[in-house]
């Protein structure tokens, strides 16, 4: 009966409110999110962080790196970042400086995620500290009597947007949502299963029906994420663009503030006819790439460390104390720790 009484209301919410375009211009300052298919209300700040450069980049980097190539997981990482604004938004309306955290916690972020980043040795968490306390974004949070360094030590430290334990955050919860919806995975519609979340302190707890939903959700993307195909789709971009840096003298200082067509377009047109061979096979032949469990003459290592996957709190309880079942769910995610080689023709 509730799941069909909140079916209900989100039909009527759809007849009645329009559904603005995830292009982000706001012209009406109301954000509609269409994974949660829910409305909310921006503050002007906000509105003009959304249309600022260094947010607006976000449109053009895939969320889910170099395997949007080749899988159905091709969202934007703006469009995570307009989710997990909207889930802040929604549980803690009045905290704005939170709110702004949430708005601007991505945008140090590389081309294509973080496929290339520790590859070339960057940190998008520095970036992201840099855009803010400078330039156009430090402008405008400063027009509205904002503290660049407030919003930074709310990225630092533990808060209702990530934390350094084991329980879930907004920025995880969305990822998890977000990825799992684009790949057809999970039990439950999206958009039914936010209505049975809240916070509790810094970390997002269930209700008791959400809750094996949701842990499902997270080991399914845990297995999406480190499937050897997208760990493969990462590993050969990263190992492109090395052999492009290596060729181009300056060209890694620029990679951080370039979108993914950008860096496609110089791997296809680079000096270096490695670099040209392998975004030319991501692009168009990703079939013919090699997956082995032993090593393999010129193949690329990937190792898959022990993990430590984020889960919900019910009712005050990690989700693996609470339910035997979730802690099943949560325990199988140990057989996923291993070696992968990759080749490629």
């Amino acid at each position: 009966m509730i799941a069909k009484a909140r079916t209900h209301a989100t039909r009527e919410r759809i007849k009645e409110e329009p559904c603005l375009s995830l292009q982000h211009t706001f012209p009406a300052g109301r954000i509609w999110e269409p994974l949660y298919r829910w409305e909310t209300e921006a503050h002007p700040v906000e509105i003009e962080l959304f249309r600022c450069r260094p947010v607006r980049r976000l449109k053009f980097l895939h969320h889910f790196g170099a395997s949007a190539l080749s899988s159905p997981m091709n969202h934007s990482r703006l469009e995570h970042t307009v989710g997990v604004w909207s889930l802040m938004a929604r549980m803690l309306p009045g905290e704005l400086h939170l709110r702004i955290a949430a708005l601007l916690h991505d945008i140090g972020h590389l081309p294509f995620s973080h496929a290339v980043e520790r590859t070339l040795g960057f940190n998008h968490h520095e970036r992201t500290a840099e855009l803010i306390d400078s330039g156009e974004v430090a402008l405008i949070l400063r027009k509205y009597g904002i503290s660049p360094e407030a919003i930074l030590t709310l990225l630092r430290q533990d808060s209702p947007l990530k934390n350094g334990s084991a329980l879930m955050g907004l920025d995880h919860l969305d990822s998890f949502l977000r990825d799992t919806a684009a790949a057809g995975r999970g039990a439950l519609a999206t958009c039914e299963l936010v209505h049975g979340l809240r916070l509790r302190g810094d970390y997002v707890e269930a209700d008791a029906e959400t809750a094996l939903p949701l842990v499902l959700i997270v080991a399914e993307h845990h297995k999406l994420a480190l499937a050897p195909a997208v760990l493969a789709m990462d590993a050969l971009l990263a190992k492109a663009v090395s052999k492009h840096c290596e060729a181009v003298p300056g060209f890694k200082g620029l990679i951080p503030g370039m979108l993914d067509q950008e860096l496609i377009y110089a791997l296809q047109t680079s000096e270096a006819a490695e670099a040209r061979a392998l975004i030319d096979l991501l692009l168009y032949e990703p079939h013919r790439i090699g997956i082995h469990h032993e090593p393999q003459p010129g193949s690329i290592q990937v190792r898959i460390g022990r993990l430590q996957p984020k889960e919900p709190l019910v009712a005050g309880l990690p989700a693996a104390e609470a339910s035997a079942e979730a802690a099943q769910l949560l325990a199988e995610l140990d057989s996923l720790t291993r070696d992968y080689f990759i080749t490629c023709p």
